[in-house]
């Protein structure tokens, strides 16, 4: 069901995101059918790729880590993808009354794992760790989520399209607020708890 909606969305945002509301999907759908699973791709694949693979910077050497040093890493991104994606879907639950929208918590949270689904997908170009490929990945999952969330807004909230605009703007300041929070707390944790390891 989840793969048949995630198309739909792309091609037919409005009337999917009508059916997804009306589906009322549940919070255990959102955390343990659909996010745990997405969370472990970004993790899965760094972890192979960066003790398997190694990356390059330019036309340098490639480096890997090893198994030991790349394990609590994985596991400290993943339970942090998952504590992202819940902590973007309180958000947007938080906003939501200042938008006029009264969806309730489970909507907020479907919201934010169908938002946030295409950049966990996109994780999986950690298998081979090239920076550009990461990048250009990252834009258009990046560029598919602001779509999603610019079109899931105004449905899966009730509200008009001028505020559902202002709305999502919102909540993309919201996920920047995060993401810094989550390179900050990453330079703290990999430089004193977890460090990088070569193999």
């Amino acid at each position: 069901m989840f793969f048949e909606d995630f198309w739909n969305l792309v091609y037919r945002p409005k009337p999917t995101w009508r059916k997804i509301r009306k589906q009322r999907y549940g919070l255990r759908h959102s955390f343990f059918t659909q996010l745990s699973w997405m969370a472990a791709i970004p993790a899965a694949s760094l972890y192979i790729g960066t003790t398997q693979m190694g990356w390059s910077v330019g036309d340098g050497a490639y480096h890997t880590l090893t198994s030991d040093s790349a394990l609590p890493i994985a596991v400290a991104m993943y339970f942090a993808l998952i504590g992202i994606v819940a902590a973007l879907g309180a958000g947007i639950y938080w906003m939501e009354r200042t938008y006029g929208a009264h969806s309730g918590f489970r909507n907020c949270m479907v919201l934010a794992t169908f938002v946030a689904s295409p950049m966990l997908g996109a994780g999986i170009v950690g298998l081979w760790p090239v920076v550009w490929v990461a990048v250009f990945a990252m834009l258009v999952a990046l560029c598919v989520s602001l779509y999603f969330l610019f079109t899931g807004i105004p449905v899966m909230m009730k509200v008009s399209e001028e505020r559902g605009f202002l709305f999502s703007v919102s909540v993309v300041t919201l996920a920047l607020c995060f993401l810094v929070a989550l390179i900050a707390a990453s330079v703290i944790i990999y430089s004193n708890w977890l460090p990088l390891t070569m193999a």
